[in-house]
């Protein structure tokens, strides 16, 4: 994914699958995206293929924790300065 100067036009999360693997320890994640400017009337919208990566489980706990921390953030009103006009590199 390259670097974004806003969020418009970024990929966004519409719907995902799961399925794991307790003895291999990992976690499949089959995951669909949009362009965030899809709704836009008269707007070419980028289309992405679906994507299905494997997680590890140490690696699964650890995206799991990150995501938990920021949705409390979120509805705590917090707002992360860093992602107020860049995305991470």
């Amino acid at each position: 994914m390259k670097n974004q100067d806003e969020f418009g036009g970024m990929r966004l999360l519409a719907d995902f699958q799961t399925a794991h693997s307790a003895f291999g320890e990992f976690v499949l994640l089959k995951s669909s995206f949009v362009d965030t400017l899809s709704g836009i009337a008269d707007f070419k919208a980028e289309t992405y293929p679906d994507q299905q990566v494997m997680i590890r489980l140490k690696e699964a706990k650890a995206l799991i924790s990150e995501l938990q921390k920021r949705v409390q953030y979120i509805e705590a009103g917090i707002e992360d300065a860093g992602t107020s006009s860049t995305f991470l590199d």
